[in-house]
């Protein structure tokens, strides 16, 4: 089930009021553009581009941005721009994906 928190994992997402931090493990190259499972404490993005000249970064930008209803300018990666595990840091978000929150229904972010 998605979701970014269980018992065995860490929080995938941390907020400080303002900005959120999120964990994320990118799948390049998947069938299909969409949020996944939490996977090792980070929320899975599956991406249709590949990982060449930022395609890749550019649509996690995009997905991130309609998920969390903000412009895509206002997201940006704090950590990991050439791997698969990057941390990005989203500001004005105006919804919560339902992906973020565990399948207990707390909330699986937390206050910094």
């Amino acid at each position: 089930m998605p979701g970014c928190s269980d018992a065995q994992t860490k929080t995938c997402a941390v907020t400080d009021g303002e900005n959120i931090v999120l964990q994320t493990r990118v799948q390049t190259r998947s069938s299909r553009l969409a949020l996944g499972q939490s996977e090792n404490g980070r929320l899975k993005l599956r991406l249709t581009a590949p990982p060449v000249d930022g395609q890749a970064n550019q649509q996690a930008i995009k997905l991130l941005s309609k998920a969390f209803g903000t412009a895509p300018s206002r997201i940006r990666i704090i950590r990991g721009e050439m791997g698969r595990n990057k941390t990005f840091e989203i500001s004005g978000a105006t919804k919560i994906p339902p992906e973020i929150e565990a399948n207990s229904g707390q909330k699986t972010f937390k206050q910094g």
